[in-house]
């Protein structure tokens, strides 16, 4: 990414897609794996109870260091555009260093057999059968799905948006760091709801959309932005009563084969809902843009949720 503007202008769109490339591989190597070692290590040190409790204080943690990081990436660039890139680059690789220097357990498994392999590829396939049975979980990865890809895809367009609505890169950087302390502070209390019920939940969720949409289709620019902030903090409600409703209920063989499947699946969506989003923002503009997708969103998840769980009471019928 650091390199783009090194490039002429062809070979620059080459790069970044490359870049982008690396980027989802580097992330599906990640995924799954880093979520379900977090619970094991916390379910080991006998903190399985609270997990949904410790993952929204991570949450905190990271939404500050990551609102911190948009608020100086801003700063960066309105003083040079490539400055972002290359403080990123030097983080990486400090981190890195950090990651080489820690002491890591070694495992005394003994190594796989052959054998051994064509049975874990087997049981893989059995978890996302398993999904496929269960009303619970498969409702837990649509919902999720749905709801995190259009978030995602949603905020990689809206800086640009905020942009221009007239607020300088700085600013950009503070609102969007603001909204990462607010989820991350919404994500601390979000363990309070994992004993709700899954209308609740849904309901929830729905509602902070339609609010959130609501002032979203407001002409005040302020309003609009604190529309944009409750359509932000649905996925750090989510995450924490999802993540351990899944740890829950999954077996330790199939855990990180399942998150790794949930976050395809985001991504996967995402990936098809990215160019849409683009292409409505092109002919209608951004605040269409969100009516649409919001609306689509609550009648998926609505419709998700009467035809998951009466399937499932039919098939007990």
């Amino acid at each position: 990414m650091a390199s783009v503007n090194l490039t002429n202008h062809e070979l620059g769109f080459v790069v970044i897609v490359v870049a982008f490339a690396l980027e989802g591989v580097g992330n599906a190597l990640l995924s799954g794996a880093d979520t379900a070692l977090f619970f094991e290590a916390i379910r080991r040190d006998g903190f399985g109870e609270v997990y949904a409790k410790i993952r929204g204080r991570i949450q905190l943690i990271g939404a500050i260091v990551t609102g911190i990081a948009t608020f100086i990436g801003g700063y960066l660039y309105s003083l040079n555009e490539m400055s972002p890139y290359f403080f990123q680059a030097f983080m990486l690789v400090g981190a890195g260093g950090i990651i080489v220097s820690m002491k890591e357990e070694k495992s005394s498994a003994e190594p796989v057999s052959v054998s051994s392999r064509h049975e874990k590829v087997k049981d893989i396939l059995l978890v996302f059968d398993e999904v496929r049975k269960s009303a619970n979980v498969l409702f837990l990865v649509v919902f999720t799905t749905l709801v995190t890809a259009m978030v995602n895809a949603i905020f990689s367009l809206l800086p640009s948006y905020v942009s221009d609505l007239g607020f300088t890169s700085s600013a950009n950087g503070i609102i969007f760091m603001i909204f990462s302390f607010v989820g991350g502070l919404v994500a601390t209390q979000a363990f309070r709801l994992t004993k709700v019920s899954y209308r609740t939940l849904s309901l929830i969720v729905i509602g902070l959309l339609c609010v959130g949409l609501f002032f979203q289709m407001q002409s005040n620019t302020y309003i609009f932005l604190v529309g944009a902030c409750l359509l932000y903090v649905t996925v750090d409600i989510l995450d924490p009563i999802v993540m351990e409703m899944l740890n829950l209920w999954v077996k330790d063989s199939a855990r990180a084969t399942l998150i790794s499947g949930l976050s395809f699946a985001v991504s996967l969506v995402t990936m098809i809902v990215n160019p849409l989003i683009g292409i409505v923002i092109q002919q209608w503009g951004t605040v269409l843009m969100l009516t649409l997708f919001s609306a689509f969103t609550v009648i998926m998840i609505t419709f998700s949720y009467f035809f998951i769980f009466r399937t499932s009471k039919e098939k007990r019928d």
